[in-house]
């Protein structure tokens, strides 16, 4: 077998464990999950399966990863629509991070316990990906500006401190606080909000 096979068998079979894995993290949890079911769901042993993965650790934090990627891929694809206007962009990332909230918050999910780890574990990951969001926010911020929709003194600045106005929509923990309509409206409301207070005069 070529090396080239070698790397798709081997990533194939990454993507076999790290699906097990995360539904195992959803809905029992971080803690009540073991290496040793995570391998039994992926149809291998457990000693192969720590031949793809160090721990529990690494999975859990390459299974927020792949979650956060997908989350990032979703929102660069209307960030980078040249026919969107920076305001609808604006409202369209707040009910996209709704929307992701929502699926990933299920009344049976578990998906506290990935935050809570990853928060205490990994923030290196974190802030990497916050930092993919900033960059999606001040390309908004950017083209605002450059139509004339938005004044911005400082727009590095100002696309941080959005992020950080959206947050509570990025979370999922938050979910079970409002009713969905609920939560729509409020993002929509901070968007508004947001906008507003970019308005050239």
């Amino acid at each position: 077998m070529n090396a080239a096979n070698q790397h798709q068998l081997a990533d194939d079979a990454s993507k076999i464990i790290l699906d097990a894995a995360f539904k195992r993290f959803i809905h029992f949890g971080y803690h009540k999950t073991t290496m040793a079911e995570i391998a039994d769901d992926a149809g291998m042993s457990a000693a192969n399966l720590y031949r793809y993965f160090e721990n529990k650790q690494e999975l859990v934090a390459q299974c927020a990863a792949r979650c956060l990627d997908d989350r990032l891929e979703r929102l660069r694809r209307f960030v980078s629509d040249p026919d969107t206007l920076p305001e609808e962009k604006l409202r369209q990332y707040a009910l996209e991070l709704v929307n992701d909230s929502h699926a990933l918050a299920g009344t049976e999910s578990r998906i506290g316990e990935m935050v809570d780890n990853i928060t205490r574990e990994r923030p290196a990951l974190l802030h990497s990906k916050n930092e993919i969001h900033y960059g999606f926010i001040t390309e908004i911020l950017d083209a605002g500006v450059a139509r004339g929709d938005f004044a911005i003194s400082n727009v590095d600045a100002c696309a941080r401190l959005i992020h950080s106005a959206f947050m509570m929509f990025d979370v999922p923990l938050f979910v079970g606080l409002y009713e969905r309509a609920e939560f729509d409206r409020r993002a929509l409301g901070v968007a508004d909000l947001i906008i507003a207070g970019l308005r050239a005069k």
